[in-house]
């Protein structure tokens, strides 16, 4: 019987606009140009095109998100702000660089929308009783991420959440999917991870004892050796899914 079901956050209950040719790279060139903006209007001088700027800032993201994801380092928006900002010989203060993150993430979090039936289906889950969990890999601060969860009715079906970037431990570790279980009361065997990334979300889950449900995913296709114990198309096919399985307690044992 399932006693828990923890979500990866985005692109599985939140949905980001992806405009242009919906790559990653594209939206988070948009709130790097963003970033480079603030930073010019705010007197800081960079001695880089824009371009040049953009270019550098997200090759330093993406290696850093490889080496956290790698279990190598932690990445925080603004560490990683700071370090571009050394590059051009500035040193921002903590509150400057907390709005230059703000700045950042605004293209970003405009248009963010929640996943099809992901509202209801935590309400579901919570009328059944099942203790219902977040993980995201993430470089922003949690306070952002909970703006958009509260904006959109879902944070308050979450009883524990973990942003990677405030932990200091990524996906796929497992101690981060054990460090969730742990506060939500629930063994590993009685839970569920749901997430569209094979790596991080499928095996990271699997490798920590849990059983794993894989959104499907265009940007996150699967890869031969990794195998999910069930596919769905969006958060609102899970409930119907656990209970034709008989893995869901009934409505009137929920406490």
């Amino acid at each position: 019987m399932i006693r828990a079901v923890v979500f990866d956050m985005g692109g599985t209950l939140l949905r980001y606009p992806r405009p242009g040719n919906g790559t990653w790279r594209e939206s988070e060139e948009r709130g790097i140009r963003r970033l480079y903006h603030y930073l010019v209007t705010q007197g800081h001088p960079i001695a880089a095109e824009e371009e040049t700027f953009v270019a550098r800032m997200f090759e330093r993201l993406a290696q850093g998100w490889e080496q956290a994801t790698g279990g190598r380092i932690n990445l925080r928006a603004m560490d990683w702000i700071a370090a571009g900002a050394a590059d051009h010989d500035l040193t921002l203060s903590d509150g400057a660089l907390m709005e230059a993150v703000h700045h950042y993430a605004r293209p970003l979090r405009d248009g963010v929308t929640a996943m099809p039936g992901a509202a209801a289906t935590l309400a579901a889950l919570r009328a059944r009783g099942v203790r219902i969990g977040l993980i995201s890999n993430t470089i922003w601060p949690g306070d952002l991420h909970r703006e958009d969860l509260i904006a959109l009715r879902l944070w308050q079906y979450i009883e524990y959440a973990v942003f990677s970037g405030d932990f200091g431990i990524w996906k796929p570790h497992p101690q981060v999917f054990l460090h969730v279980l742990d506060h939500l009361g629930v063994n590993p065997a009685d839970a569920v991870f749901v997430g569209d990334n094979p790596k991080e979300d499928v095996r990271g889950a699997q490798q920590a004892g849990m059983r794993a449900l894989w959104v499907r995913s265009l940007e996150f296709p699967l890869l031969p050796n990794i195998l999910p114990d069930a596919v769905v198309e969006n958060p609102g096919e899970i409930v119907p899914l656990l209970d034709a399985a008989g893995e869901l307690p009934p409505l009137q044992q929920a406490q």
